[in-house]
């Protein structure tokens, strides 16, 4: 199982690494976007409209994504998976562990719910372009991450699937509405 993970990543890795230059600024941006500062606080925003709406589901749906990141990081904790050795890492400020991406969990959960309640909420077709914009932010976070040496498609892919599963509990169990 182990040669297997460790082939999926080394191919879609080089995949992702042959790709022009001029893309970085583009992943650089789309990275910074994906911090978990940045998904901790749309996280946060998305309970303070809900405590400004007196809607109880809202706040509890907004802390229940960031409390998502703090299970995306109790997992790099236990899991300790080492990051790829990269430029990108040595530069890093914090060292993390890799396992799983918490750009792309943060980014999945937080930009998901985020898009799931502008769908909800914006009129036709603003609510749809909304989603499918925050949707293809989901996916350039964690393409970013693997094309900057940050993460193994691994851990961007278990990243995204934490974040799916949470975002899916947070939807219908809680039941959010703006």
């Amino acid at each position: 199982m182990r040669m297997l993970l460790h082939k999926f990543d080394s191919s879609l890795t080089h995949s992702i690494l042959t790709w022009p230059d001029w893309v970085q600024p583009f992943m650089l941006v789309v990275t910074s976007i994906g911090q978990p500062l940045v998904t901790l606080t749309v996280a946060f925003a998305i309970s303070a409209v809900g405590l400004m709406r007196a809607n109880v589901p809202l706040v509890i749906s907004g802390l229940a994504a960031a409390g998502t990141l703090g299970i995306g990081t109790l997992l790099k904790i236990l899991l300790h998976r080492d990051r790829p050795i990269t430029d990108y890492v040595l530069m890093m400020r914090y060292e993390t562990f890799s396992f799983p991406s918490g750009h792309s969990l943060g980014s999945m959960v937080s930009f998901g719910l985020l898009a799931y309640l502008l769908w909800h909420f914006l009129p036709h077709p603003w609510g749809l372009v909304s989603a499918g914009i925050l949707a293809l932010l989901i996916f350039s976070v964690g393409i970013s991450r693997i094309y900057l040496g940050a993460h193994y498609p691994s851990d961007v892919l278990a990243g995204w699937l934490l974040g799916s599963v949470a975002l899916v509990i947070i939807i219908f169990v809680i039941q959010p509405k703006l």
